[in-house]
């Protein structure tokens, strides 16, 4: 399926673009503190074209995507894959939505790489073959299947991306 260049646009824009392969995020200003309208409209000024859900959520492209600055386990919503910066599904979280005919190759920005410390994959993707994946230019990439609930990744800290398959 062809991408659609004005969703692939409004999703960077958003700064969690799906359609592109990316989830992405941008660091919240040390001033703002985490669950005050401040950090949401720091983080919207950056990613615009969000719409803001509270004082912590900001979701895109009509819930397909959204960015918690706080999150816990409870959280991540039936069908999304989930992503956290610390463990026991804790921190800042950002969750896409995959269906079986849409499991894509999910390219996390320079902000996500290497701080995913837990996940919850609750999405449609074949669970025998959907994985988290760390980029390697002199070693085989690190991988760990991307299903169920884990409260400690693998290869902590260490994710690049989430595709399909052993080599993709």
């Amino acid at each position: 399926m062809s991408q659609h260049p004005l969703l692939v646009r409004t999703l960077k824009i958003a700064g969690v673009a799906v359609a592109a392969g990316v989830v992405a995020s941008s660091a919240i200003p040390a001033q703002a503190a985490v669950g005050s309208s401040a950090a949401v409209e720091a983080y919207m000024a950056a990613f615009p074209n969000g719409t803001k859900v509270s004082n912590n959520e900001i979701s895109y492209e009509s819930g397909a995507v959204s960015v918690l600055l706080s999150a816990t386990a409870k959280d991540c919503k039936a069908g999304y894959y989930c992503v956290y910066t610390d463990s026991n599904w804790r921190g800042a979280m950002a969750q896409w939505k995959a269906s079986a005919s849409k499991c894509k190759k999910y390219e996390f920005t320079k902000w996500w790489r290497d701080k995913i410390s837990s996940f919850w994959a609750r999405g449609k993707c074949p669970s025998d073959n959907y994985f988290l994946k760390n980029k390697k230019k002199w070693q085989p990439d690190q991988f760990q299947p991307f299903e169920g609930k884990k409260a400690y990744v693998r290869y902590n800290d260490a994710y690049d991306y989430a595709a399909r398959g052993y080599t993709s």
